[in-house]
């Protein structure tokens, strides 16, 4: 599990965190290319303007080849900024990876031709957009710990 803070400046605070899920075979950090993974993302912001934000949140998943392999992001989610607040109150959101040969939206193979397995280096992405969908601040990243998925 990786945590970051929300770029943010006072008097507004919030908290990123991502974690990748295998749940036929923990640990996480190892996936085999036949079993289904996720990756579940939890957020918050507080403070005193917080309730009032009104866009969307956008999370996706980059994943950089560690050796042979191409790089690619994920499907992207999106869910209206609808003024949770607090960490009692998060947003939640998970991207799912289908077991197979492929990722969703015609990604690389997970394991490429002649190759037992292929590291990744994955980072989640947060963005927001306002509500005249023009970029927002808030934003955040974290670096999860390196994914290998093996055949």
């Amino acid at each position: 599990m990786a945590t970051a803070n929300i770029n943010i400046g006072p008097p507004l605070t919030g908290q990123f965190t991502a974690l990748v899920v295998d749940p036929a075979d923990p640990p996480s950090d190892v996936v085999r290319v036949s079993d289904d993974f996720r990756i579940d993302c939890t957020w918050f912001i507080q403070g005193g303007l917080a309730s009032s934000l009104g866009g969307q949140w956008y999370v996706q998943a980059a994943f950089e080849a560690i050796g042979p392999g191409a790089e690619f992001r994920s499907a992207e989610i999106n869910l209206p900024l609808t003024g949770k607040t607090g960490s009692a109150n998060p947003y939640t959101a998970s991207l799912s990876f289908p077991a197979g040969a492929d990722f969703p939206n015609g990604g690389p193979p997970k394991v490429p031709t002649g190759e037992r397995n292929a590291p990744y280096e994955v980072t989640v992405l947060l963005s927001h957009t306002d509500v005249a969908s023009n970029p927002g601040p808030l934003a955040a990243s974290v670096n999860l710990e390196n994914l290998t998925i093996y055949a």
